[in-house]
């Protein structure tokens, strides 16, 4: 069932986390993954499309990037998030 919209991120490394918003994009970027980046209280995070929201409490989603498969888009049937207008 999530193997087709999990790209190369896997279960049990799902996120990354960085010190910065650039940061995480040029990651996801370089290496054409899809998913979204979350403000956290220690940084940010890049996470997997299927990241299930409220997972990190203190997380908020900060941006959503689709990758050259469209992935993201693919896996909007399995999760909705919210970016918080009051963020960064």
């Amino acid at each position: 069932m999530y193997a087709e919209c999990m790209s190369e991120w896997n279960y049990t490394k799902c996120a990354k986390p960085f010190e910065s918003i650039e940061a995480a994009e040029a990651f996801m970027e370089q290496k054409d993954f899809a998913g979204h980046i979350l403000k956290r209280d220690n940084g940010y995070a890049a996470v997997c499309p299927t990241y299930p929201d409220g997972f990190y409490p203190d997380a908020v989603l900060v941006k959503s990037r689709d990758n050259a498969k469209g992935e993201l888009a693919a896996s909007k049937n399995l999760l909705t998030l919210s970016p918080a207008s009051d963020c960064c």
